[in-house]
């Protein structure tokens, strides 16, 4: 995939060796080596961030099959963007900020109804010893996370996936440190209030609706907003 990628979409002419030291190379060496036509040396970098940035676009995307087209288009940018000067990069959280930028203007075409994924909770395979609980509970979070507003979404995902630092996440979110820790804040804040929403029941719930307590009519509205039972109820 890797070579295919980097020749835009057109198979190399004939295949690159790639050297297995390079894989110890820290991504500034490899994107030098990029830059002097080293095609093997990005086929390294696509390997190592292939992983966590496809499953942060799944994530932003809510649908696998998009995310793995926006994904080939990340990487045949930053090929192409490495090539054309000789800025510095750190590949990082630039690679996360071109992904994050093709999500958007992806989503904005595409009203595809989402494919849930759980790559951004697990870094394994299921093992025997998970109960059903446990994955009803990641599957819980996994809807929670994907209704936040689109800018907590991303902080929220790039820190605790990545564990970005908050001026990583500033550079590819294009905003402050400070707006940063804001956004975290409220997507923790919501994500929260979802899982205080979700212990209601239908009819707590329409009585909390009553209740002179903003709070507790904040949550009951959430609940309602999002219960298929309160739904089919009304």
């Amino acid at each position: 995939m890797s070579s295919f990628v980097a020749h835009g979409g057109a198979l190399p002419a004939a295949p690159t060796l790639r050297s297995p030291l390079l894989r110890f190379a820290a991504d500034e060496k490899l994107i030098a080596l990029v830059r002097r036509g080293r095609d093997d040396a990005f086929d390294v970098l696509v390997d190592r961030y292939r992983p966590r940035l496809l499953a942060f676009c799944r994530n932003m995307m809510r649908s696998s099959e998009d995310a793995e087209d926006v994904l080939q288009e990340v990487f045949v940018n930053a090929y192409r963007a490495m090539r054309a000067d000789d800025r510095p990069i750190q590949a990082k959280a630039w690679l996360y900020r071109i992904a994050r930028n093709r999500c958007l203007n992806e989503l904005r075409r595409n009203t595809a109804a989402p494919v849930e994924s759980m790559d951004v909770f697990e870094t394994s395979e299921p093992t025997a010893v998970e109960t059903v609980e446990r994955r009803e509970h990641l599957e819980e979070i996994v809807v929670d996370v994907k209704r936040l507003p689109e800018q907590q979404r991303a902080a929220l995902l790039l820190r605790e996936m990545e564990g970005l630092p908050y001026q990583q996440i500033a550079d590819v979110l294009e905003t402050t440190v400070p707006s940063v820790k804001s956004l975290l804040v409220r997507a923790r804040m919501g994500l929260a209030e979802a899982a205080e929403a979700r212990t209601l029941s239908c009819a707590g719930a329409r009585v909390a609706l009553e209740s002179p307590d903003d709070a507790e009519r904040k949550t009951a509205r959430r609940h309602v907003r999002h219960c298929d039972g309160c739904a089919l109820a009304a």
